[in-house]
């Protein structure tokens, strides 16, 4: 891995001299707390935001949008490439494991793929931490440590800039007269932002404890105690809407025998219906606990790591207050 640094300034140049060639997206405030990607204009550079936390909207719709056309296939490998500056660590990793999924098995997902080939990731460190955010408890950090072309280390003067990547590498070189060779003091500045931030997201947690092997504490029955926790929810789908690693899909078929690929929920009490009627999760409570198994057992056996990264946008657009931590404190504790 290569690291340089780059002032401001330079960094807003950076961007411009891409603009013609790629479709930039960058995140802009949006409301008083949240942040939304946006494409990226000469005209509002100046407004586009580094650090900070995460989007409001999954990165996942990005390269795996809510509705999306599979069949007739289109050729899409002349789309111009994008660039999506912003993503956070916790975005990654859920990248991970939508990569696994629609690429890492027998068949790859052609529409998915080509997606992420035509895309170029900037990432940036978490500067903040909302109220929900909680991934330095469940084996993450509020920085990315892989899965980027390049991250943004925010500093006071200017960004440290990590690049993993050979097409990172051949966007730094094309422009590389911005750069500069990274200063110790800058890497201590970098280093000790982390830091804080990391601690910062401990603090907003202390009150949750979570199993070690959190994987086998959701496995027990515990009847009475996930019926407690499901009884609040309305299966609106909010939750699994707004989570990145969730992928679950309904194939529907349009006029002309178009088909389209509709995100779809296991909460739903259709989703797992078959012909004839019968339905193996007819009951809230099972399908609740599903959603719980999925993320933190079923998808770590599969993939070897948790399907929950503690972005905490499940809680944020629950409309009963269901709290994904308060849920997982409560099944850690001993029987």
């Amino acid at each position: 891995m290569d690291i340089k640094y780059i002032k401001y300034s330079n960094w807003q140049n950076f961007l411009l001299h891409q603009i013609g060639e790629y479709n930039i997206f960058s995140l802009f405030k949006d409301g008083e707390l949240d942040y939304n990607y946006s494409v990226l204009s000469a005209a509002n550079l100046k407004d586009t935001v580094l650090g900070k936390y995460r989007s409001r909207v999954p990165a996942k719709s990005f390269f795996f949008p809510s509705v999306e056309k599979i069949l007739p296939q289109t050729q899409t490998d002349t789309k111009k490439p994008s660039i999506i500056v912003g993503l956070k660590g916790c975005e990654l990793a859920h990248l991970r494991l939508i990569d696994a999924m629609f690429l890492g098995g027998e068949f790859s997902d052609s529409n998915y793929g080509r997606a992420r080939n035509n895309s170029i990731i900037i990432s940036t460190d978490c500067t903040s931490a909302k109220s929900t955010c909680f991934c330095s408890i469940i084996e993450g950090k509020p920085y990315p440590t892989y899965g980027f072309d390049i991250n943004l280390r925010p500093i006071k003067s200017g960004l440290v800039v990590e690049i993993s990547t050979e097409k990172g590498m051949q966007l730094i070189k094309n422009n590389g007269s911005l750069f500069q060779d990274i200063g110790q003091s800058h890497m201590e500045e970098s280093q000790k932002n982390r830091a804080d931030t990391d601690r910062l997201v401990l603090n907003i947690n202390e009150k949750y404890k979570f199993a070690k092997a959190l994987d086998e504490a959701v496995k027990p029955p515990k009847t009475d105690l996930w019926k407690d926790i499901a009884k609040e929810c309305v299966e609106c789908g909010g939750c699994r809407f707004v989570c990145s690693t969730c992928y679950c899909f309904l194939l529907g078929e349009q006029k002309n025998f178009e088909k389209q690929r509709i995100w779809d929920t296991c909460q739903f009490k259709g989703y797992s219906r078959v012909a004839g009627g019968g339905n193996p999760r007819p009951a809230k409570l099972s399908r609740y606990r599903n959603f719980y198994s999925c993320k933190i057992n079923y998808r770590r056996q599969n993939f070897g790591f948790y399907a929950c990264t503690g972005c905490g946008r499940c809680v944020e657009v629950c409309p009963a207050k269901i709290d994904i931590r308060e849920a997982l404190t409560r099944l850690s504790e001993p029987k």
